[in-house]
């Protein structure tokens, strides 16, 4: 029997940060199907059906959230995405950044960090190995044996301000509490934060990483664009809406994770530490860069319009001989349906056996390993890479496979095979 609307949704009237019921469109796109809904072959996925995604802008606040909200039942329990199990430099990364809220909270042992949205444990278990008591939230039941063998006791289960007291009553409140890409795919971002305040010690530090929407837009980062991430934050719309529970932001940082993240520190409001200049700075910038006029999305709308054209023309060109597309992630899906070529793709590739052996939401495209992909057909096969932050690395990764004939190409902002070719040089 086939499954029929898979996705329960319901369209968004207000703020979830200031509950202002004065929205205005800001990006409109095309409806896709839930991004990360891969399935076993014959499970359905071809019968995801298409939710609305559009951008709106709180008209008080300036927060942007996505015009609908997917009902997160089923979504998260069997998790697909583990970053730092494909992103060694993301890895590198959140070590260092492990090592530096130990130095600013001055963390003892006896104390205790707890991470919400701790997937399979790895940010978690920096503390564990230093010796920290660790505790991890995540309702991923399929991560949580990889997340405790890495020394991180689990928590399946959502967090909310209920769960909060719960474990501060079992296991007393936490100096630092860290929540990574996980903020922005919270729709009662009110009572998660109350659960946050109520987890955090007197002179705790929550910290706190998210996409930052200033680079989303600059970046023309489009794979954000998707159902899981709801809102698209600023420090200007975080500041108030953390100053509305008593809580304060103390330090933003803007840095590389996926291209452009903002990372910030939060803690009691008139706790020990200083609010730092790079608050107001941000905010400034913010102001400065017309980040809440009408017209900042503009450009991305141009963009997206010119890519769709030249990128349909080019996968239809190219699909006769074989065509696949490098990644799986929720942003491919985006990609696949913003573009609509979708049609073209005869197989998506991951790295990750996690992905293999599934089928894209909607599509139904099987999923595969490179090995496989690429020895398939003594043909030219052409490929096209769905994750824009890396393709250089794709490309240099499968040397091998360009050495026998596989093509390369960006698909996003610009269609382009890569490594690109200096024809007026020829």
């Amino acid at each position: 029997m086939k499954l029929q609307n898979q996705t329960n949704y319901r369209n968004i009237t207000a703020c979830r940060l200031c509950e202002s019921s004065d929205l205005r469109l800001a990006l409109g796109l095309r409806s896709t199907p839930l991004g990360d809904r891969y399935l076993k072959p014959g499970m359905g996925a071809t019968d995801a059906n298409l939710v609305p995604l559009e951008i709106l802008q709180c008209m008080v606040c300036g927060n942007y959230q996505t015009s609908s909200v997917i009902d997160p039942t089923g979504i998260y329990e069997s998790y697909l995405s583990r970053p730092g199990a494909v992103n060694t430099v993301l890895t590198a990364a959140y070590e260092d950044y492990a090592h530096y809220l130990i130095e600013i909270t001055d963390l003892k042992e006896s104390d205790l960090v707890v991470e919400l949205g701790s997937n399979d444990g790895l940010f978690a278990s920096f503390f564990a190995k230093r010796g920290f008591k660790c505790l991890g939230v995540d309702p991923a039941k399929n991560l949580a044996d990889t997340s405790v063998k890495r020394g991180v006791n689990t928590i399946t289960d959502y967090f909310s301000s209920e769960l909060s007291n719960e474990l501060v009553e079992k296991y007393g409140c936490a100096k630092v509490v860290v929540a990574n890409f996980m903020v922005a795919n919270i729709d009662e971002l009110r009572d998660f934060m109350t659960g946050v305040k109520g987890l955090l010690a007197s002179d705790g530090v929550f910290a706190m990483e998210t996409n930052y929407v200033a680079d989303v837009i600059s970046n023309l980062l489009i794979e954000t664009l998707n159902h899981e991430h709801l809102s698209y934050f600023s420090v200007t719309s975080l500041g108030s809406f953390f100053n509305s529970l008593d809580l304060e932001l103390i330090k933003v940082m803007r840095v590389p994770s996926k291209n452009g993240s903002l990372r910030c520190f939060i803690q009691h409001k008139g706790a020990k530490l200083q609010v730092q200049n790079s608050v107001f700075e941000a905010r400034d910038f913010e102001q400065s860069r017309g980040l809440f006029l009408e017209s900042v999305w503009c450009q991305f709308a141009e963009v997206l319009k010119h890519a769709r054209n030249s990128a349909f023309k080019f996968c239809s060109n190219r699909s006769e001989n074989g065509l696949y597309g490098y990644g799986t992630s929720i942003g491919a899906t985006t990609i696949l349906y913003q573009l609509s070529i979708g049609e073209f793709i005869s197989g998506l590739i991951d790295d990750d056996p996690y992905r293999q052996g599934l089928e894209s939401p909607g599509y139904g495209i099987p999923t595969l390993s490179s090995e496989v992909a690429f020895s398939r057909s003594s043909r030219t096969i052409n490929c096209v890479v769905l994750a824009p932050q890396y393709v250089n690395q794709i490309v240099l990764k499968n040397s091998e496979a360009r050495d026998r004939g596989v093509k390369f190409a960006r698909i996003w902002p610009d269609v382009e095979e890569v490594p690109a070719k200096s024809w007026w040089q020829s």
